[in-house]
């Protein structure tokens, strides 16, 4: 645990100094898109500890206030990113409105920044890799920010050997792309909150039960985290069963939805009369 959280704090000081060679090519060489690419940067920097902290209280025991867990808490960490992000954007779509139709000079300074600043997140996915768990999610995440970082570099040399309005128009497309993400990330996380039900969940929960000669009357299941579901379920049962194999065959059931779909089921029961 403690190698693990050695790892974590290197991870978010090599993104803090990714980001501020970014930042430092963005002021320097007066580069928009390097700018741009700065200010997401440490957004995602200060995400990761965000989100890291949530996954944590989300891990946490039910408890008298918490019946079912705290697994929704993990909500907190998309949430305050989708915040975060939204006022990084806020802040570059300003300064882009300021500088439309004002000329610059893009200093060659500004892509090399962006290159060294590049180095440090390289490190930090290798990190990030090694340790896996929580953190691989980390690492796919910056994959991203490393692809708008090689974008940045190639639009800010560009800017700087040929004409500012191509640093400027790649600058947009970032700023695009990032209001694009924002708004995927919106619609995910409403899918999350709405309780949507999973139905490829549900069709593999039915066919489990009917392997068993089981049909459900009712379902009820809603994703409660990442591929962890809650719900109940209303099934019919032979009449002339005992309460006993009743009991042990639902046992059994709720362990094999546990195990094969990683679903929380309380299952009840229902006899079924003989004219059905």
């Amino acid at each position: 645990m403690l190698k693990s959280w050695r790892i974590f704090i290197a991870i978010i000081f090599l993104s803090a100094i990714g980001g501020f060679f970014k930042i430092l090519g963005g002021f320097v060489g007066s580069s928009k898109s390097v700018f741009v690419d700065a200010l997401t940067s440490i957004a995602n920097t200060l995400a990761i500890v965000i989100m890291y902290k949530f996954f944590n209280i989300s891990m946490e025991p039910p408890d008298e206030d918490h019946h079912y867990g705290h697994h929704k808490m993990v909500l907190g960490g998309p949430i305050s990113t989708l915040m975060l992000y939204s006022f990084v954007a806020g802040i570059i779509v300003i300064d882009l409105y300021e500088t439309f139709g004002k000329p610059y000079t893009v200093g060659i300074l500004a892509p090399i920044f962006a290159c060294i600043g590049l180095a440090p997140y390289i490190l930090a996915i290798a990190l990030a890799r090694y340790i896996g768990g929580t953190f691989s999610y980390y690492a796919r995440f910056t994959v991203i920010e490393i692809i708008e970082s090689m974008t940045t570099i190639a639009v800010a040399f560009a800017g700087a050997l040929i004409n500012y309005l191509i640093d400027f128009a790649g600058a947009i497309a970032l700023s695009c792309y990032l209001l694009i993400e924002l708004t995927k990330s919106f619609r995910e996380i409403l899918e999350y909150i709405s309780d949507a039900a999973p139905k490829e969940v549900i069709r593999n929960l039915e066919s489990i039960l009917n392997g068993y000669g089981i049909t459900a009357k009712r379902i009820r299941i809603r994703r409660i985290a990442e591929n962890l579901y809650q719900g109940d379920i209303v099934v019919k049962l032979p009449p002339n069963i005992s309460i006993e194999k009743a009991h042990q065959l639902i046992d059994l059931l709720e362990k094999k939805l546990k195990d094969r779909l990683n679903a929380e089921i309380t299952i009840h029961t229902e006899p079924e009369s003989e004219k059905e």
